[in-house]
C-alpha cells in the first residue's frame, strides 16, 4: 500500500518537495495515524524533525488515534510552526 502526504512550511523544504509517498507494508491492514506518521519518519528522515508535535489531518480534517487512513484519502501533514 502507497499513500502520498501533503507538506507545507518547513518540513516541504527541507524535504524539497511538497508531497511525499509513504509505503505501508501491510496489504491487510490499513494504518492509524500514528502509524503512518512513524512510517513517514523512517522512509524520509528529512522531515523528522517536524514529526514531533505534528498531527496528519485526512480528508481536511485532524485525524483521530483510533481512525484508518486509505490510500485514497487525502492526507497532510500537519506541523507546528513557530515564530512570532
Amino acid at each position: 500500500m502507497e499513500f502520498e502526504v501533503r507538506l507545507f512550511g518547513p518540513a516541504a523544504q527541507a524535504a524539497r518537495a511538497d508531497r511525499l509517498r509513504v509505503r505501508w507494508a501491510s496489504s491487510d491492514r490499513r494504518p492509524s495515524p500514528r502509524e503512518l506518521l512513524a512510517a513517514l519518519g523512517e522512509q524520509h528522515p528529512a522531515v523528522g524533525f517536524a514529526l514531533g508535535a505534528a498531527r496528519l489531518a485526512v480528508n481536511h480534517a485532524f485525524a483521530a488515534d483510533s481512525s484508518r487512513v486509505s490510500p485514497e484519502d487525502e492526507v497532510a501533514l500537519i506541523a507546528l510552526v513557530g515564530g512570532g
